[in-house]
């Protein structure tokens, strides 16, 4: 069949556009290395963008006509453009993240580099949702927007429209304060800052999600002689994002046992910013593959640490990893937690709840629900999940029920359940699919001879597979599953598979750039969407199009290659699916022998 052509633009989510898309296409290779250096042109022409790289339609709109309203000193003259910025949240632990993130010895010292002052912190009552607004020279956004992206506590768009229609209810607080103020934290100690009112849990939404999560994660449980005790909806915990799953966990993690945290193989570019800045330390070991014998070296660390009367806090893993899959050996893993006393930490966003059960090897369980769990690409959300036969159990819990407040917003909370309605269902199709193009891409590490595909990166096909399978739920038949609280639960048969997202290795650059150029899918950044998605992962996020993230070299050698198509596959049919790959395919094998016949006209001797 012919190969579909991707009507939307440069800038626009995939269909149907909405408010509150989290999808934007970037054709082109060279398109999604200039969005990472923040090309103007592309920035002017994005109608849609992941909602965590920055405040964008409703949030923006909320941000300008919140300035609109205040009274802020005047900046320097010559300013250009609008003269303040700001990043609107509902926690007022904003404050002090913003003042030590500014002033972090991980900041670049140059013009985006916040001087002491700079920093302005406000708070606003709008609808009766209390804001606390980090407002800075809109110059210096760099010099503090990861406070918006790693912790992915930022208002949300839903959020924003609803405080946007109540815009003229908005009151400002007689609270004013500078990054030059000292202290923050004894600010809101002494009383000066005014309490947070956080969220309401409004209507059924939050309650019915955490007892579907729940619900998931007894169904089908793996059959091994380890203690699991039942997860109730209790210890399960919503987040406005993924990211603020990992944040806020990471945070009672270290309240509950202060130490290094380490993390096993590829993790998230966000989740690396978080971990790498922490002071209590961070120790990573990348290569987790077989041959890698990443636990000899990791028991041997431990032993260290012990010898030298150091603990480590928590050990992180994603299972299996972004974009590599590789399947760390997670039963190891718990025998060296019990052994040393740390906590075991699996993201098992890309495995997900419906194929893995990790809960017998992990003390927590974080999840980015804005992935294959919502599915549509619409609503933002990620979950903490208590494992209650952990030994870390109750100190983690201690200190969320004394830190943990709401931030997920009920608009979100209420589509993300309607959303997840058919996760059993679309995840059959994501498995399958993903299945079906890696098997076809496989059949190409030979044919032809040569080939432009060096590796196939999905569980299956990696030395790691065994790990994977270990903790794959068996295949249910049953139609029904009790739950407790709800009725909306009732579960198809469904057989796990390996996820909806895998990666493909090319010989060079310019195979995988002919490749993903024609590749007829969308371009962009995210996963476990209703359409095909793909993106040169590596290159883009870590490589930056020529300005590398310091640890990009680093990150290379254990598998993060910039030759490297990262692709996360939607519910459109097999044979459309296997149609767009072999074209796009036929255009990375015609580079490859326009590359050898080149070299071969080089070698010809001159007569």
């Amino acid at each position: 069949m012919p190969v579909k052509v991707i009507a939307a633009g440069l800038g626009q989510s995939m269909p149907p556009e909405g408010l509150h898309t989290v999808t934007v296409h970037l054709p082109g290779w060279e398109t999604a290395c200039a969005f990472r250096k923040g090309d103007k042109t592309i920035f002017a022409a994005l109608k849609s963008m992941y909602p965590r790289f920055g405040p964008f339609n409703k949030v923006r709109q909320l941000a300008a006509a919140i300035l609109s309203r205040l009274a802020l000193p005047a900046l320097p003259a010559g300013e250009q453009g609008p003269t303040y910025s700001c990043l609107p949240f509902v926690s007022p632990d904003a404050f002090a993240v913003a003042a030590a993130y500014a002033a972090s010895r991980h900041r670049k010292d140059d013009h985006t580099k916040l001087l002491q002052g700079e920093l302005l912190f406000r708070v606003v009552d709008i609808a009766d949702v209390r804001l606390y607004l980090v407002v800075f020279p809109a110059a210096k956004a760099p010099g503090i927007i990861g406070i918006w992206q790693n912790p992915g506590v930022g208002v949300s768009s839903r959020l924003a429209e609803m405080l946007l229609a109540h815009i003229d209810t908005l009151a400002v607080l007689p609270f004013e304060a500078s990054s030059g103020d000292g202290d923050m934290p004894s600010l809101v100690r002494n009383g000066a800052l005014p309490p947070p009112t956080y969220l309401p849990e409004e209507g059924e939404g939050h309650e019915k999600l955490r007892q579907r999560i729940m619900a998931l994660l007894k169904r089908a449980p793996v059959k091994k002689t380890v203690a699991v005790a039942a997860v109730s909806s209790g210890d399960v915990y919503l987040c406005p994002t993924g990211m603020a799953a990992i944040y806020r966990l990471h945070g009672a993690a270290l309240a509950a046992r202060r130490g290094p945290v380490v993390a096993l193989g590829a993790v998230f570019h966000s989740t690396w910013q978080l971990f790498s800045e922490e002071p209590a330390g961070f120790k990573h070991f990348g290569r987790c593959d077989a041959e890698g014998r990443v636990m000899e070296q990791l028991e041997a660390y431990l032993e260290a640490e012990a010898a030298a009367g150091r603990a480590v806090s928590y050990v992180f893993a994603e299972f299996p990893s972004n974009p590599i899959l590789v399947s760390v050996d997670l039963w190891r893993l718990r025998e060296l937690a019990d052994k040393y006393g740390f906590a075991v930490v699996v993201d098992e966003t890309v495995g997900s709840f419906c194929n893995i059960d990790v809960l017998p090897v992990a003390d927590v369980v974080v999840t980015s629900l804005t992935k294959s769990f919502s599915g549509y690409a619409n609503v933002m959300g990620g979950s903490i999940v208590l494992n209650p036969a952990s030994a870390h159990y109750r100190a983690v819990q201690d200190t969320l029920t004394k830190t943990f407040h709401n931030e997920y917003f009920s608009g979100d909370a209420a589509h993300l359940l309607q959303c997840s309605d058919d996760y059993l269902a679309r995840s059959t199709i994501l498995n399958g699919n993903a299945l079906l193009l890696t098997r076809f891409l496989a059949t190409c590490l030979t044919e032809p001879t040569p080939s432009p595909v060096t590796a196939v990166l999905y569980p299956p096909f990696t030395d790691t597979a065994a790990n994977y399978t270990s903790l794959m739920r068996p295949a249910t038949t049953t139609t029904t599953l009790a739950t407790t609280g709800t009725g909306n639960n009732e579960f198809e048969p469904f057989e796990p598979g390996f996820g909806c997202l895998f990666s493909i290795d090319f010989v060079n650059k310019a195979c995988a750039r002919a490749f993903y150029d024609n590749l007829a899918v969308y371009h962009g950044p995210h996963l476990g969407a209703h359409h095909t998605l793909a993106f040169p992962f590596n290159d883009a996020i870590w490589g930056g199009g020529g300005d590398p993230d310091p640890s990009f070299a680093y990150h290379v050698a254990y598998g993060l290659r910039p030759e490297q198509v990262r692709v996360s596959v939607g519910l459109e049919s097999e044979e459309e699916l296997l149609d767009t790959f072999k074209a796009a395919l036929a255009c990375a094998e015609e580079e490859l022998r326009r590359q050898t016949a080149a070299e071969a006209a080089q070698e010809e001797p001159v007569l």
